[in-house]
């Protein structure tokens, strides 16, 4: 693949996260100029949204790295409208991000979420996530090792798809890795919602929001859960769009009824 002009980079763990160092040397690889803009702090959870009740604020953390006071979606919006007004990004990685974003985590992510607010502008875009076990031993070394590869291996189709990549890494070596495995999202991992009691100093009342999760009821051989479980890199392709296309072609595209009274 022809080396990439420029390449912008942000994520939903905030401009700290140790992912972003991979995403940033990753980006490094495959392109003459890296910008990097991601959130202050961490946005995880807060999927495609936008800040529309708060000024958002840009902060300098070193040679083209930046900070900004809102949501991976504000980010890549803020890049294209102060950065990127007249050389557009060849590609937006979103990531690395400290947990897998798979099935019905995937409208969740703020990883996807800046991806797909990049597709909305017509620009290519990639997601990046490593699985983990334990929270506070991530490592991301099938990330670092096979990252490169798999995303010159995609944009050789990006001419023809026009969607964006949603690409979780499995918590293995990366000689390990047995390829990629085109996947699609199911449902079934998150099984209910969840609340977490406390209170405050003041012995006010309040609740975390949790999920009960169980990835081991999902077993589609498509799924991107089993990709991991099965030893390969989930490659997911996303679009923008939430019509349901197949029920507007059920009820009749441009069809039209009379208002029924209901009685």
């Amino acid at each position: 693949m022809q080396r990439l002009k420029r390449v912008l980079v942000t994520n939903d763990d905030g401009i700290d996260a140790p992912g972003l160092k991979i995403a940033e040397a990753i980006a490094a690889e495959i392109a003459d100029e890296v910008l990097t803009i991601a959130p202050l702090g961490d946005q995880s959870g807060v999927g495609q949204g936008i800040s529309m009740h708060n000024p958002l604020r840009l902060t300098r953390y070193g040679e083209r790295r930046y900070a900004v006071t809102g949501t991976p979606a504000d980010c890549v919006m803020y890049a294209m409208a102060e950065f990127f007004v007249d050389n557009r990004p060849d590609l937006v990685l979103s990531g690395v991000n400290w947990g897998a974003n798979l099935s019905d985590s995937v409208m969740y992510s703020g990883t996807v979420g800046a991806a797909l607010a990049a597709n909305h502008l017509g620009l290519d875009a990639i997601a990046l996530s490593q699985a983990f076990q334990k929270r506070d031993a991530v490592n991301f070394s099938a990330t670092s090792a096979c990252a490169a590869a798999t995303i010159e291996q995609l944009l050789a189709e990006r001419a023809t798809l026009g969607c964006c990549w949603n690409i979780n890494f499995p918590m293995l070596d990366a000689g390990a890795i047995r390829g990629l495995r085109f996947t699609r999202q199911v449902g079934g991992a998150i099984r209910a919602p969840r609340l977490i009691e406390g209170s405050d100093g003041r012995g006010l009342d309040y609740h975390w929001l949790s999920f009960e999760r169980d990835t081991t009821q999902v077993v589609d051989t498509d799924a991107d859960v089993v990709a991991l479980r099965d030893g390969f890199i989930s490659v997911m392709p996303l679009r923008g769009t939430r019509c349901d296309e197949a029920v507007l072609d059920r009820v009749g595209r441009g069809s039209e009824q009379p208002l029924s009274s209901g009685r």
